[in-house]
This record gives C-alpha cells, sequence and structure tokens, in this order.
C-alpha cells in the first residue's frame, strides 16, 4: 500500500545535493539519506531483538528483503549491513535463511564491484552471525563462494578469504577439499 510505496522510496532514493564549497570536504547528509540511516537502524534493531520472531513474519521478509538488497549498490551500506545480516535470522525459517542465501549470493555476480565487494561484506556479517546453522547453507553457497575466491577486485577476493576463515572455524572443518 501507500506506506510500503513510501518506505521503497525512502530507502532506495537518497537525494544528493552537490556541495560545490571549496572548504567541506566531506559531504553533508541529506534528510533523505538521514532519514534512510534511521530506517535502516530501526529495522535492524527490529530484526536483532524479534526474539520470539513476531515482527518478521514471511510476508514482511517477502517485502523487505529486496527492497534492503537493492541497497547495496550505495556507496555506503554501514547502517545496511546489520539490517541485512539480522533479517534472516529475525525470519526464523530455514527455507527463508536458503533464500537470503541465494539472493545475496547472486548479487555477488554483478558486473560493478562496488555492489560485489558491499555483498562479500554483508555476507561476511550474515556467516559470523548465523553461526553453526550456516553448515546447512554451505552446499549452495560454495559455487559463488569458489568464484568470489577469484574475483577481479582485490579487496572482493581478500574479504571472501576471511569468509573462508570464519566459515571454517564455524563448521570445525578445512574448506579446501571443496573450493
Amino acid at each position: 500500500g501507500f506506506a510500503e510505496l513510501g518506505f521503497h522510496q525512502c530507502i532506495n532514493e537518497p537525494t544528493h545535493i552537490k556541495d560545490e564549497s571549496p572548504r567541506k570536504k566531506k559531504k553533508k547528509a541529506t534528510p533523505t539519506e538521514d532519514l534512510q540511516q534511521f530506517i535502516l537502524q530501526s529495522l535492524s534493531n527490529m530484526f536483532k531483538y524479534d526474539q520470539n520472531h513476531s515482527f518478521t513474519t514471511h510476508d514482511r521478509f517477502e517485502m523487505v528483503l529486496p527492497v534492503l538488497l537493492e541497497i547495496l549498490n550505495q556507496d555506503d551500506i554501514t547502517h545496511l549491513i546489520p539490517a541485512l545480516s539480522y533479517l534472516p535470522l529475525a525470519a526464523n525459517s530455514d527455507r527463508l535463511c536458503k533464500q537470503f542465501n541465494f539472493q545475496l549470493l547472486t548479487l555477488s555476480k554483478n558486473l560493478e564491484s562496488k555492489v560485489r565487494r558491499n555483498v562479500v561484506e554483508v555476507y561476511k556479517e550474515f556467516v559470523e552471525k548465523i553461526g553453526q546453522e550456516y553448515t546447512a547453507l554451505l552446499p549452495d553457497s560454495l559455487p559463488f563462494i569458489s568464484e568470489l575466491l577469484e574475483d577481479s577486485d582485490p579487496q572482493v577476493e581478500d574479504t571472501t578469504h576471511e569468509i573462508v576463515k570464519t566459515i571454517e572455524k564455524v563448521t570445525g572443518e578445512s574448506m579446501d577439499q571443496h573450493l
């Protein structure tokens, strides 16, 4: 409805005001960027503290995930990382967790290195948060991880190596045989 449209618009369309002042080095956030930041922080907290899984229903998950994934093309995803990494945990559903895993990793094939860098940053946080439960996602994830280990962007490759170390830590086995 109207609220969903407003949510989608606020999250995905931050306006940028060009500041041509020579003495200002850092761009000041616009009101829309501030609103986006506030919404992402709020979502992150809702997902993080939804202990009885009453807020993060299947329908809300289906509505929020694509909107949040669209933000991966932005330069600063500081507030997006916790929101996205807590979302599948709050959903408390193996099926939705697998859906999240697949949709996020599919974006790792994006031609823009910025998007791939953002994907691996979110994925690293997700793997750390999900812990031992990640084992169920490993078979579906291996082809993506294997490809990311050979990415043309060194930052993507380095972060993927960190992800592999985290996977080894939570699963207790070496990934050498799989990759």
